[in-house]
């Protein structure tokens, strides 16, 4: 490995935080970005996510605490909750301009920091 390595990904690091840092973004805390990354990770295989299923997906936190993530992260507009046609009862976690352009901006990020 050369020493550019480690220092692209520095760079990368960097500039995220910038990103993240940016007054249009309101700020996620450390298990918010984890379940959002998750959740972009079921968005981009278009696996629909329910409420329920999320809840029950992460072994280091408690439905009730990843609940009240998934509250945090629609208050600030990271993600919407979608009612499902057939069962008023199940809710979809769904992306929202936001995200998208939050993600955009980290990808960007990730492009630029290859260049030198």
């Amino acid at each position: 490995m050369t020493i550019q390595s480690p220092l692209k990904y520095i760079k990368f690091l960097n500039l995220a935080k910038a990103i993240r840092d940016l007054t249009q973004f309101p700020s996620l805390n450390p298990m918010e970005e984890c379940l959002l990354n998750n959740f972009a990770l079921a968005w981009q295989e278009n696996i629909k996510l329910s409420v329920s299923k999320a809840m029950r997906s992460s072994p280091d936190m408690s439905p009730s605490t990843v609940h009240r993530y998934l509250k945090a992260l629609k208050s600030k507009g990271f993600i919407s909750l979608d009612i499902d046609d057939q069962d008023n009862r199940i809710k979809y976690i769904s992306h929202t301009p936001l995200s998208i352009h939050y993600f955009s901006l980290l990808g960007q990020c990730l492009t630029d920091s290859e260049n030198p």
